[in-house]
């Protein structure tokens, strides 16, 4: 037992009222054992799993994986959330409900995800447990179910391949050795063929319906035996001496599309088709006589000696269209210029897919040009005229407008997730 406090930035999410004294305090009283029990036992879904994709609500095993509550043991925890986005643990957090009757009301919450270094929270998770299992020696308490599975996640660490093993079970949505075997194997050739980073994307897509009899390679392999087209980009920026380089994906996203814009010399006027087409190394007839298949859950690009890239795509909307070669523009600069990477674009909410979303939104309406176009007026009807100008959806004009702070609209998506992600 212990006083428990936790902090992101300068914000205690320990804050608490204590019903019964009156008082208000940044720590409680509860038991570390089941808190560090439970990180353990969630360490590679916390570390790997991210959010599911968009509009998709999280199963209850996500949850019992990534909501602080979940350590229960008849103590009251404030309510935690935390998802990582491969580069990023974000953490998001409500204040109790005033209208529950409990002894302990947290009384802080977050307005929007704070985000944490991944490196840097588990390290600091690391600590806590640790710090815990020592606690327990000091007092003789030796052999316990956390030291034993702690020191099971510690030798699975150590070892690169149990690592990888580990890391495709979080991604597919399993805690650990509740994936069927064969499952995870045919993951573990999935990343060799497309690479760690691209199955990251891709796996977390369809962790919702794998079954054993159809994994997840059966899926990729449809997908891309299905009628694609060609394209080879050859485009390039610099970006390697950029500040904002290593900072949050939207700054990416906005340094990377600046450059672009300023290679292919478009100042400030609208991107065409025909410059989209160019710029991935598309034939136009080819490409706009493609239909893609209904329901797809993901967007691919598979590298190939000969042609560059088979474009394996799913919008079928003009100006969904139009967005989502953008997305692979960026990706392309990003993470395939070398032609080694597999592109991809998903609904899921990782640091790779942000960036594509905020490249693309700015590649195509770019901030200076759209605030001159409105001229100060953000009216709905100048933001619909903006967006035909630019040929974006209209919630992409809002949602730049309300992500640079110039008008302010709750029901737009932002770079940062408001409130609770679900």
């Amino acid at each position: 037992m212990g006083m428990f406090g936790l902090k992101v930035g300068d914000i205690s999410l320990a804050r608490n009222e204590d019903t019964w004294s009156q008082t208000i305090r940044d720590s409680v009283l509860v038991s570390a054992y089941p808190l560090a029990a439970w990180m353990v036992s969630s360490w590679w879904r916390l570390l790997y799993e991210p959010l599911p994709p968009t509009g998709t609500r999280p199963s209850v095993t996500w949850k019992m994986a990534h909501e602080l509550t979940a350590a229960n043991q008849g103590f009251i925890w404030p309510r935690v959330i935390l998802a990582s986005d491969t580069e990023l643990m974000q953490i998001w957090s409500t204040a109790s409900n005033a209208i529950e009757q409990q002894s302990v009301r947290y009384i802080n919450s977050l307005d929007r995800p704070f985000p944490v270094d991944l490196l840097e929270f588990e390290q600091t998770a690391k600590a806590f447990i640790e710090s815990v299992l020592s606690r327990l020696d000091a007092t003789g308490i030796t052999n316990t179910p956390l030291a034993n599975l702690w020191q099971e996640v510690q030798e699975e660490l150590a070892d690169p391949y149990a690592s990888q093993y580990r890391r495709c079970e979080a991604e597919l949505g399993f805690d650990p050795d509740e994936c069927p075997e064969n499952l995870v194997k045919d993951a573990l050739k999935l990343v060799e063929q497309m690479g760690g980073k691209t199955f990251s994307e891709v796996a977390p897509a369809y962790s919702k319906d794998l079954l054993e009899a159809r994994p997840l390679s059966a899926k990729i392999n449809e997908l891309i035996q299905e009628s694609g087209f060609d394209g080879k980009p050859e485009v390039s920026v610099d970006h390697s001496t950029s500040p904002e380089f290593s900072k949050a994906p939207w700054q990416k996203a906005n340094e990377v599309a600046y450059r672009l814009r300023d290679v292919i010399d478009i100042e400030e006027d609208p991107v065409t088709d025909d410059q989209l087409y160019d710029l991935l190394g598309l034939h136009k007839a080819e490409y706009e006589a493609f239909n893609p298949p209904p329901q797809r859950r993901v967007s691919i690009a598979v590298p190939s000696e000969q042609i560059g890239f088979k474009f394996h795509t799913r919008k079928r909307h003009p100006i969904a269209k139009r967005f989502e070669l953008a997305r692979f523009i960026g990706d392309y600069l990003l993470y395939g210029n070398h032609g080694e990477s597999w592109l991809v674009n998903t609904d899921l909410r990782t640091s790779r897919q942000k960036y594509q979303r905020a490249f693309a939104a700015e590649f195509l309406c770019p901030l200076s040009s759209l605030r001159a176009y409105l001229d100060n007026d953000y009216s709905e009807s100048a933001m619909e005229d903006a967006a035909e100008h630019f040929k974006v959806s209209s919630q992409t004009v809002e949602s730049m407008l309300t992500n640079n702070g110039l008008i302010c609209s709750p029901q737009s998506a932002s770079y940062l997730e408001a409130s609770l992600p679900y």
